[in-house]
């Protein structure tokens, strides 16, 4: 079974389901990563810093096994910046070089800017009309800001099934 597990920011994917990421390599899944934003020196984000990112990222993608690490370098913390139609266009270009049965992302009640645009992208991106192949969408809780929202909303991950 293809799995595609989106992270808005690299961690998101370990702080929210890295269990079951490993889980599904465990089971022999392919599992790909598509990684949105990139820190970028614009951002003072130092070129060391940048660096030992992209170290972090071969390093994480190499643990976990994944069949392919996709990254959109978009800039961090700025989401909300980017035309939502070119950020869903990207990620639709992903789904269909994967065609995953299962698709994990970002939980749509987060609270992090990013992270709510990338759940709004990826509810668009993964239409059961255009995209047959996906079997589920499933959404994940990132404990660095979701609980913020928790506290006022309670954690809805709604699982999406299509055609199960």
């Amino acid at each position: 079974m293809k799995v595609l597990v989106i992270s808005v920011h690299p961690d998101d994917e370990t702080l929210g389901c890295g269990g079951t990421i490993l889980k599904h390599v465990g089971h022999g899944d392919s599992v790909y990563w598509l990684i949105i934003t990139s820190t970028v020196e614009i951002l003072g984000y130092s070129n060391e810093f940048i660096e030992k990112r992209k170290q972090q990222i071969t390093s994480v993608a190499k643990a976990y096994r994944f069949t392919e690490t996709y990254n959109l370098d978009y800039p961090t913390a700025r989401l909300h910046t980017v035309d939502l139609s070119d950020l869903i266009a990207k990620i639709s270009l992903v789904i269909n070089d994967v065609k995953p049965m299962v698709v994990y992302t970002i939980n749509r009640s987060d609270i992090h800017t990013d992270h709510q645009v990338v759940a709004r992208a990826v509810m668009s991106s993964t239409k059961s009309f255009r995209y047959p192949f996906i079997k589920r969408l499933l959404m994940y809780e990132c404990l660095s800001e979701t609980e913020i929202e928790t506290v006022a909303k309670g954690f809805n991950p709604l699982p999406f099934l299509f055609g199960v």
